[in-house]
Order: structure tokens, then sequence, then C-alpha cells
């Protein structure tokens, strides 16, 4: 007899990821599908940061006029910035290998200053949304100290500034790691993740969800009580192909980011300010580089808005041009780009945009258990598992017993080097099948200056005997993976020459 599971799960990011863990651990028998690779999309483009939700709070405190014009819009961000504080020291606590400490500065401009008092009063309100579990380390900064701070010197309109404020925010050593080691939880959990398997067909029929999933051999039918769809900025398409294209719940926005070599004053250091618009800019260090960024601009789920244009590097290097004149730098200094869309929320009349975090039931609209999660965030996947888990326990009881949920870093050969165990690992132990899935997903290299192209051609030939590719299959694997690194990344031409010359080097 067919198995039927209780859940479908429609995507791989991060939010499907902790969906996965949290359902499983709860008792559902539960299977996830993910087109490309776990982590692949949205989730790899974050911020990459484990942030305290500063952000929110400023959008949230502007005046009280505005509190009173959109009550609901403040409250929102209120309620954002209080879920990143308590997922920030979840996140903290449980996994301190996968994260790193970061000081921030933020200059206090004539057009951002607010009085010591009101940072105070914000500072108090983020330490007293987690309990003070892990320290923000709040040091605020005269106007003085703020002047003579190295990496302050350069800045625009320097003595005009009104003071600093200094904190800790936490960096991930990368999210697609994130996203990874929560789908081992969750295999070990129960779950059953398919990773390059895309989702063809859906339909309702007979009580359950028919969905048609495209595998290696053939297409293959699974049948489900209920759907979770956690597919980002692709959700409507998964609802679309469910029979609803008018149930629309997300639309995207674009950022892109810069990765550039800053002063020695700014090693280690990030900064944050705001644009001449007023939108966030943040110097955010990378190693010992940086990233600088976003640059904001609307876009959906197609390839295009995961690629940075020369318009919107420009515009990246003009804004750090203002902020910072004594830099100077120019589009060679630009080390490689990239971008993504992130998904956000629509408002019940399908036209307007906003950043809260929301699940959907849309069984009252045709769709029996079916669940949608928009607008989902890195830093509260664990909060979104809890919460999809809930909505879902209000329409169906899981078919088996729970299991204790284990929030645990699951444990593998030093991620940060290209090895035979690493490379074994990744393929036999954590469904990688590219070398994008091995060197940016389940190791750490392909975020490094040179992206990975310098051990592209190891990781290859440690990988072939694992995925059975022949000589001429792993050629076009090494040539398939830098031909996406340049497209998706534009590396300046000085970083591929020197991978490829690394590469040719003796050993």
């Amino acid at each position: 007899m067919e198995q039927i599971y209780d859940i479908a799960i429609i995507g791989g990011g991060i939010i499907a990821a902790a969906a996965g863990q949290h359902l499983a651990a709860a008792g559902y028998s539960t299977i996830l599908a993910e087109r490309v690779d776990y982590g692949a999309g949205t989730s790899s483009r974050t911020s990459r940061l484990q942030h305290c939700g500063l952000g929110y709070l400023s959008a949230a405190s502007g005046s009280l006029l505005r509190f009173m014009s959109r009550p609901r819009e403040a409250l929102e961000c209120l309620d954002l910035m209080r879920r990143s504080m308590r997922g920030r020291a979840e996140f903290v606590q449980t996994s301190p290998e996968r994260v790193r400490p970061v000081p921030f500065i933020v200059p206090l401009t004539p057009e951002n200053a607010i009085p010591r008092w009101k940072a105070r009063l914000a500072f108090s309100l983020m330490t007293a949304s987690d309990g003070g579990k892990v320290p923000l380390d709040l040091k605020l900064l005269s106007a003085a100290e703020a002047r003579a701070h190295p990496a302050l010197q350069g800045l625009a309109g320097l003595q005009r500034i009104h003071g600093a404020i200094l904190f800790t925010e936490y960096q991930y050593h990368w999210p697609e790691r994130i996203v990874v080691d929560t789908i081992v939880k969750a295999r070990q959990a129960g779950l059953e993740a398919l990773n390059h398997t895309p989702v063809t067909g859906l339909r309702h029929d007979g009580g359950l969800w028919h969905v048609t999933l495209a595998t290696p051999g053939g297409p293959r039918e699974v049948l489900a009580r209920g759907i979770v769809n956690c597919a980002g900025v692709w959700v409507d398409e998964i609802s679309t192909l469910a029979g609803a294209p008018h149930l629309r719940r997300n639309t995207g926005e674009k950022g892109t980011n810069v990765v550039v070599r800053l002063p020695q004053t700014m090693r280690g250091l990030g900064l944050e300010t705001v644009t001449g618009t007023g939108a966030p800019f943040y110097l955010i260090p990378w190693g010992d580089l940086h990233y600088v960024g976003p640059w904001d601009s609307a876009s959906d789920g197609r390839p295009q808005g995961f690629r940075a244009t020369e318009a919107e590097i420009a515009a990246i290097l003009d804004q750090l041009a203002r902020l910072f004149p004594g830099f100077a730098l120019q589009r060679e200094d630009v080390i490689y780009s990239w971008a993504g869309v992130r998904p956000r929320s629509l408002a019940a009349d399908g036209a307007h945009a906003s950043p809260a975090v929301r699940e959907h039931d849309l069984t009252g609209g045709g769709l029996p258990n079916y669940f949608v999660f928009t607008g989902g965030l890195l830093m509260t996947h664990r909060e979104a598992g809890r919460r999809l888990t809930r909505a879902v326990g209000r329409r169906q009881v899981p078919s088996g017993p729970a299991r204790p949920l284990d929030l645990s870093t699951p444990p593998g050969p030093d991620p940060d080097r290209v090895t035979e165990a690493s490379v074994a690992h990744a393929v036999l132990r954590e469904q990688a099948r590219t070398l994008s899935d091995i060197l940016r997903r389940r190791l750490s290299v392909g975020w490094g200056p040179d992206l990975g192209l310098g051990q592209a051609e190891q990781a290859a030939r440690l990988a072939a005997p694992h995925l059975g590719w022949s000589p001429a299959e792993t050629a076009q694997c090494l040539a398939d993976f830098t031909a996406e690194t340049e497209a998706d990344f534009a590396p300046r031409p000085a970083v591929h020459r020197a991978a490829v010359a690394a590469a040719a080097a003796p050993a």
C-alpha cells in the first residue's frame, strides 16, 4: 500500500528546513521536496546576521504622528524586533560554533541622531525581549569619542556627528550551512528530504493532496494529508500549481551587495547607517573583507533577481563614496557581488507589501490543509518552525509519537577545508550533488575571496568517485561551477586569474 504522508513540505530554504524538523519531531510523517539544493535560494543571500532587530525598532519609533497614522505597521516592527532578539539568544546559545560576534558602530549624524536617553531605552527594550540572555554590549560614545574612533576616520561630515552607538551583533559563518544543519537534524527526526527534486504537479483529490515530483528515475507521485508551502519568493507559483492563482500572499524585494577590501582601520568592524533616502546601509566584515549594501529594488524570483546589475553596483559604490570619500573605491575594486530576493508578505488586499512574518491557512480559500509561510527570516527560523507546527496542529493530528527536538549542531569533518573526508561527508551524508552544493552549502570555501574557484578542481576530483562522474562529467561539472560563479557573482578578472593559477600550481 502506498504511503500517505501527514505533510508534504515544498521548498528547501531555512523556513522549510525548520518546518521539517519541528513537524517531524512533533510526530508528523513528513516529506520535503526542494527543486535545487537546500539553502540555494534566498537563504543564501541574506544579511548573514543573526541581528538584534535594531532596524525594526528604528522603523517603529518614528514620530508620534507616524505611530498614530500607522499603528499596525509600528506594532509589527516592534514584534519583529522582539522575535529577532529571542531568535538571536536561542541560536547563539545553542549553536555558538556557527556564529561569531561582530562589533558594530552607528555614527549619529544630523540625519539619524537620537538623544542618549532614547538610545538607552531602545536597547533596554531589546534586552528585555530576550531577558538579557545574550548581551548587546551597548556603549554610547560622546561626540568627541566618536570623532576620534579609528573606524570613523574619513567619514563625511565627521565633525558634525553627535556621537556613536557601539554594540555587538552576531554573524553566521555562512547561512547555507545553517540550512543543511537543520535538514540533517530533521532527517534524524524522521523527515524524508529530497533535494534537486522539483514539484511539477499539485492537486487535491479524494481528501488527499497528490504531489508529482520530478526525480532522476522519472515522475513520482506522493500522497499527503496537508501541504506546507515554504517556497519563499516562489510560494505563489506553487499556489498557482495547486489551482489557486488568485490566492497571492507574497512579493519580492531585491537586495544587492558588493564585496570589497576596506582600510585596515575597518577590519573586523561593522558599520550601520542610512542612505540619503533613509534606507539602511551596512558595511559588514566578511573575513578580511567587507560586504557593503544593500541596494534595494523591486524583483521577483527570476534568476536576474539573484544577480547584481552594473547600475546597482554603481549605486552602492556611489553611496559608499558619499560616506567615505577617501576610500575612492572604483568598479575594479569590487572583488565580487551578490544579490538575492527577500520574500515580503502581501496584505489582504494583495497590493501592499509588509515586512511581517506570517503563516497563512488557505483552507477557507478552497485549498484544504494548505499552509503558506511568507516573509521568512533566517534569524527567526526556529520560531517559524514552531508556528507552522501549531498551524498544522489546528487542522490535523500527527500519525506518530513526538520525538525530542534536537537543536545541537550535527558533527562532521572540518567544513572550512576541501579534504577527502569533508567532500565524502558532504556527498554521502548530506546529499550534495554538485560542486556548488559542496563548496558553498556544505563547506565554506565557496564564499572565500576567490569564491572557491581555486579549490573546485580538487573538490571535483574527490567527489567524482562518490557521485559516479566520468572524467568527461567531472570536467563538465567543473565548467558548470565556473560558469555559475561568473554569472552569479561577477568576480573581477584578477580573482579568476589567481584562482586558475592556484589550481594549476604543483601541490
